[in-house]
């Protein structure tokens, strides 16, 4: 009868320090609790993008087991490995080092899906015909390590085995699950068949000086790809580094990347992100190609050759030093346009067709000879579109629901295009935005070359509140800055077309220099904007041996032979946007299953983390941010937790209740 009597405030008493264990648990960091994690998580590592095993290329162990590689013969000291004919099987975790040579065998990782294993190379030479020389079939992460002053080599052959190819291996490294590449030794890769490397989850490289030459990509991969302090030689067939899944980004710190390449340089569906270190591009195709954002904060980049030199959804420059020598947009930000039809063509000295008609028709109405026969190209900034055909209608009128920006705070950015036929340095389909850094661009003089191409007919303004430009290029069609602008800026028309390696100096009423460069290219226009220029000043534009003398009436001031240039009209074919379609119809990487963009976040840091340029002091919804008074705000996850509780204690008192009553 006791217990009857005080079942309830039993109940109740369990109840309540349940609730408050939970909430203790859920907060344990704070009262001192340790979290306990996996070793290789980033939680572990002081870097956001690397764990400590990640950047770990010396490690030593007691328990490593000494594999020697021989045609005559394969040796292996110690357990966890066996050999099948030429091939080595690795099937547990821990630490393995490889040495030797072999003519046709294999590495294979399969071990459980929880198993972490290591594997140094140290002087190792393997050749494979029919498939990849080092093949992960099942890990939870394998990390590939180049011993110190070690020379070592990957061969495959020209044609991979049936059971090869239904498993879709294509890479002289291929990984189906997590891969690191770390160390200071080198590596050469040969593919005959296919990829270099080739990884279906994540692929984080943090050492080694790797050379890589293949008939596909250099390097593949599915989920995201990372680098630091590593040196990389790519020459491939194709691309040079592709990121293929939807939201996959590729993300680089530091070390040096190389890239000669038959199509883009570098190919990620979601975010490429670049921090620092160097990357030299050479590509048939565009040089950075992101289907969602391009972020890019320091660090040097020379796209020597390429279609368009950076091409995406958002392009946001805060740092680094970029060099670029397209044969069309030097930036591209590709997103949301007009209608698939615009209005009747108009401005001063605008041709017919309409506001950057790029490539899609040239300048006596006929398509370009870059055009696919897929069909007629329609649309400003349709030269996405060089050797890839038009874009599918649905798309185009789908992908004006997308937001799309260049923004530029900082940095150095030169962009020079010699042969230049209706193409632009900055080229946006929404907004521009200027507010610091330094923006140079000469493109040739002849054609409808502008330094600045932005959306105007679908509501995109060009905004400059900051840093310094100077920008050369064709009389016709120019945009100017928008009213709103903070900063001073100014558009001179010149005559006749100015001759390459012109010096092009901007003076005040004092002599003071604000601007200054040698224009590689010709230029019949130019667009020119620095801090210190202001309305109603005078200031005198020298070129060559000629000096004008200029009074600027507004912020936003047009002189010169004006009547030879002017704004670009709205009309003709309206902007379709985005990339064309290739030989099979649809842009690789770039489209669905049904023909749209698939765009992830505007975020230059995946996962979506960016902000829209026009506001860039928006706060962040992270749910770890501390509130205004400094004390931590508690997530909407945890209060849903403390409501099921508070739920579940509320009906164990009723049902104590019903259960005393009888």
């Amino acid at each position: 009868m006791s217990t009857h009597r005080l079942i309830d405030k039993i109940c109740i008493i369990i109840t309540v320090c349940s609730i408050l264990i939970t909430i203790i648990f859920m907060h344990g960091q704070s009262f001192g609790m340790e979290v306990v994690v996996d070793e290789d998580a980033e939680i572990n590592s002081d870097s956001e993008w690397f764990t400590n095993n990640d950047q770990k290329g010396n490690w030593e162990s007691e328990q490593t087991t000494d594999i020697v590689l021989s045609d005559s013969g394969i040796s292996i000291d110690g357990g966890g490995a066996y050999t099948a004919g030429s091939d080595v099987y690795i099937t547990n975790g821990g630490y393995y080092e490889i040495s030797g040579a072999l003519n046709n065998g294999r590495i294979i990782v399969n071990a459980y899906d929880s198993s972490k294993v290591w594997i140094r190379l140290n002087n190792a030479g393997l050749k494979c015909e029919s498939d990849a020389c080092i093949r992960v079939e099942s890990a939870d992460k394998v990390f590939l390590t180049l011993a110190e002053g070690s020379v070592n080599s990957l061969v495959s052959g020209g044609q991979y085995s049936d059971e090869a190819v239904s498993d879709s291996t294509g890479g002289v490294i291929y990984a189906h699950d997590d891969l690191t590449i770390n160390g200071s030794g080198s590596l050469t890769i040969e593919a005959g068949y296919k990829h270099g490397i080739e990884a279906n989850d994540d692929l984080v490289i943090t050492g080694g000086n790797i050379s890589i030459e293949a008939e596909g990509d250099g390097i593949h991969v599915n989920d995201s790809f990372r680098l630091k302090e590593a040196s990389l030689i790519i020459k491939s067939g194709d691309e040079g580094i592709a990121v293929c899944k939807e939201g996959g980004y590729f993300y680089q710190e530091s070390g040096k990347i190389d890239i000669e390449c038959e199509d883009d340089g570098i190919n990620a569906a979601g975010d490429f992100t670049f921090a620092g270190g160097e990357l030299n591009i050479s590509a048939k195709d565009d040089g950075i190609h992101s289907d969602t954002a391009v972020s890019i904060s320091g660090g040097t980049i020379k796209l020597s050759e390429c279609y368009e030199g950076i091409e995406a959804l958002t392009i946001d420059i805060s740092g680094g030093d970029i060099t670029i020598y397209p044969s069309d947009d030097g930036l591209n930000a590709n997103g949301g346009s007009a209608d698939m039809f615009g209005g009747p063509g108009g401005g001063m000295g605008g041709p017919m067709m309409g506001n950057n008609n790029r490539d899609s028709l040239s300048g006596n109405g006929l398509q370009d000879d870059r055009m696919q026969e897929a069909g007629p190209a329609t649309g400003d900034n349709n030269a996405d579109n060089g050797g890839r055909g038009a874009e599918n209608e649905n798309a185009a009128e789908d992908s004006s629901d997308e937001e799309t920006w260049i923004h530029i705070s900082g940095g150095s950015l030169t962009i020079i295009n010699e042969n230049a036929r209706d193409a632009d340095g900055l080229d946006s389909n929404g907004d521009i935005v200027i507010s610091g850094g330094t923006v140079r661009v000469s493109l040739s003089g002849d054609g409808s070359n502008n330094s600045i191409d932005y959306g105007s007919e679908s509501g995109g303004k060009a905004i400059i509140n900051g840093g310094t430009l100077i920008g050369g290029g064709g009389g016709a069609m120019l945009e100017s800055m928008d009213s709103s602008s903070i900063q001073a800026s100014l558009i001179y028309v010149f005559s006749e077309t100015v001759e390459a390696g012109t010096e092009v100096t901007l003076k005040d009423d004092e002599g003071q220099v604000l601007l200054n460069y040698v224009m590689p290219c010709s230029f019949s226009a130019l667009t020119l904007s620095s801090p210190e220029m202001a309305a109603g000043e005078t200031y005198y534009l020298e070129y060559g041996s000629e000096t004008v003398e200029i009074v600027m009436e507004e912020a936003q001031t047009m002189a010169g032979n004006v009547q030879n240039g002017g704004m670009g009209g709205h009309g003709g074919f309206g902007r379709m946007g985005g990339r064309g379609l290739s030989e099979n119809g649809l842009r690789r990487n770039g489209l669905s299953e049904n023909g749209m963009g698939d765009f992830g976040g505007m975020g230059g840091f995946p996962p979506g983390m960016g902000k829209d340029p026009t506001n860039m002091d928006e706060g962040t919804n992270d749910a770890d941010a501390e509130s205004t008074d400094g004390n931590p705000v508690v997530s909407p996850e945890i209060w849903g937790l403390i409501t099921v509780s508070i739920l579940l204690l509320c009906t164990a008192v009723l049902m104590v209740g019903r259960y005393k009553r009888k």
